[in-house]
């Protein structure tokens, strides 16, 4: 392969595939890398008498994005069942953001559940260039180009495009801290809706972590009002290990269902959605 997509600027990108989507790999790979894309792929890299373990750890830290091309044959895998859950707090931890390109119809395992997929089910080619505007939507996405309220303006649009509505802002009408009520409705597999209602809260960082002492405040709120099913926490940064490790252990501890999405998983939204990059921050400069 030519060299020509060897730009700094550009997010680079590590694919991990099954053995078996070798090739379908190789044809995603090859239409990034045509369109100034880094990428970096296990079968063009490695070569004999090459330290294969060390050589993918350092390929994964030193990339912006981590693409896991999902398919039958890498749900039955043994990586699925067995080290999910610790690559993912990795790559949350190096502030990689994490991306599953669903390439078929396939059951999707319980720790990818909470995640939005990359749709290319209708075909690689088809959707190549989504991927790549997607991808080179990156270099534009940064959050300290933004106020604290223009942060949670983008907040508010997101959830809006996900599905949530009934948006009901509530900062102005105490001093709880939350920032929204919000309601999700969807249809179980008998066709009845059940409705969900989320007590919002934003937190924009500069310097600093979400900590124990947020979450907890925001579980407090929801736990006060009958009517809120969920807490939602929303936030530019990462949380800190001790705040990381307590959401797991939330729902069991306090019986109140809490999602946080952290500043990795944000940029992830944010890549579906490229319609908000280019309205907060190809023009953030008037926003600051």
């Amino acid at each position: 392969m030519s060299n020509i997509y060897n730009l700094e600027t550009r997010p680079r990108v590590f694919v991990s595939y099954a053995s078996a989507d070798k090739a379908v790999a190789r044809v995603i790979v090859d239409g990034l890398r045509s369109r100034n894309i880094n990428v970096w792929l296990d079968d063009y890299e490695l070569y004999p008498g090459t330290h294969w373990t060390e050589s993918i750890r350092s390929a994964v830290s030193a990339s912006a994005y981590f693409l896991l091309l999902l398919s039958k044959h890498l749900v039955n895998s043994h990586w699925i069942s067995k080290e999910t859950e610790a690559v993912l707090k990795e790559l949350q931890n190096r502030d990689i953001t994490f991306l599953p390109v669903l390439l078929e119809d396939c059951e999707i395992p319980s720790s990818l559940a909470t995640y939005q997929f990359f749709d290319m089910r209708s075909g690689i080619e088809e959707n190549l260039e989504k991927l790549v505007n997607a991808l080179n939507s990156t270099v534009e996405i940064d959050f300290e180009k933004l106020s604290p309220h223009t942060f949670e303006q983008l907040v508010t649009d997101l959830l809006q495009k996900l599905g949530f509505i009934n948006l009901q802002s509530e900062s102005k009408q105490s001093d709880s801290g939350i920032d929204a009520i919000v309601e999700f409705r969807h249809k179980d597999p008998f066709g009845a809706e059940n409705r969900e209602v989320y007590a919002v809260e934003t937190k924009f960082y500069r310097d600093s972590r979400a900590d124990l002492r947020t979450l907890k405040q925001l579980l407090g709120y929801v736990k006060n009002d009958p009517k809120i099913d969920k807490a939602l926490l929303v936030t530019n940064g990462n949380l800190t290990s001790v705040a990381l490790d307590w959401v797991s252990d939330a729902p069991k501890l306090t019986g109140i269902p809490i999602r946080v999405v952290d500043g990795t998983e944000l940029k992830r939204l944010l890549l579906q959605n490229t319609d908000l990059v280019s309205k907060y921050f190809t023009a953030s400069v008037g926003h600051a």
